[in-house]
């Protein structure tokens, strides 16, 4: 099999074995937050492109709150260290950022979730209370149904007064 970025065979990349076929965490709170897309024309990257071996750790940006790899990096680039061991300081900090961002990302979906969860009951609710108003059972199921799937108009149906929800409800029901 050949690499598609470069058209050499896997052989040729050893270097990246420990990335291929590894699950990436959090990658479905990433791509909700970031998006699926590629990069295109000179944003766009493949591993043929970035050279791990060249020993330049100060491409790799440094969190300057996280003292640890702070120590890390001056120590590897104070101490004459070989390429090996520079690549895995380099390593390491990539982990720690990529670590830090999942994480980040997985509060980002928990609460992007929460608030979702938290609203359909609410919206149930108010929609169920309207069967005072002489709606049958099964219209306000239906409009519940409705109402789950098309979120702005939840919203707008939430803010109502009980008034102006019955008209709403009115007229949804002719058509």
């Amino acid at each position: 099999m050949r690499c598609e970025a470069c058209g050499k065979s896997f052989e040729t990349h050893k270097k990246y074995e420990p990335f291929l076929n590894k699950n990436i965490d959090h990658y479905d709170e990433m791509a909700l937050v970031v998006g699926k897309d590629k990069a295109t024309g000179s944003f766009a990257r493949t591993f043929a492109n970035i050279d791990l071996d060249d020993g330049n750790q100060d491409s790799v940006p440094i969190d300057g709150d996280n003292e640890e790899i702070e120590e890390v990096r001056i120590n590897a680039s104070s101490s004459g260290t070989s390429k090996r061991k520079r690549k895995n300081v380099q390593d390491s900090i990539v982990d720690e950022q990529i670590k830090f961002v999942g994480e980040q990302l997985g509060k980002i979906a928990n609460t992007l979730e929460k608030f979702t969860a938290d609203k359909t009951p609410h919206l149930y609710k108010e929609v169920m209370s309207m069967e005072e108003d002489g709606f049958d059972d099964d219209f306000l199921c239906s409009i519940f149904d409705y109402l789950v799937s098309h979120e702005s108009e939840a919203k707008a149906f939430l803010v109502k007064s009980k008034k102006h929800r019955k008209i709403w409800l009115q007229k949804f029901s002719q058509g």
